[in-house]
């Protein structure tokens, strides 16, 4: 094992390209798992337990408005993120 590519750029191997993920699938998961979640605690705790559960409500509401909010993101910026091109290293 060398120390040259610590200390001089141009020995270094270049990037690995990025895995192309689809994340209207990861988001989705999320989505379905939060909501699964916020019907536990809406149906268990509150209606069966008879408990008023704040925080845990909060939390998946929470959950579920970040993910919403993320699949606004990957909708308008779809195209910005899958049509950069790769990134080229300078030559200097």
């Amino acid at each position: 094992m060398s120390l040259a590519p610590l200390f001089n750029p141009k020995k270094r191997k270049p990037d690995p390209k990025p895995a192309r993920v689809n994340l209207r699938i990861v988001i989705s998961i999320g989505l379905i798992i939060w909501g699964l979640v916020f019907l536990y605690v809406a149906i268990v705790d509150i209606w069966i337990k008879q408990i008023l559960a704040v925080y845990p409500l909060l939390i998946t509401c929470f959950g579920l408005v970040i993910g919403v909010l993320l699949m606004l993101w990957e909708v308008v910026y779809r195209d910005k993120y899958y049509s950069k091109p790769e990134r080229k290293h300078k030559k200097s």
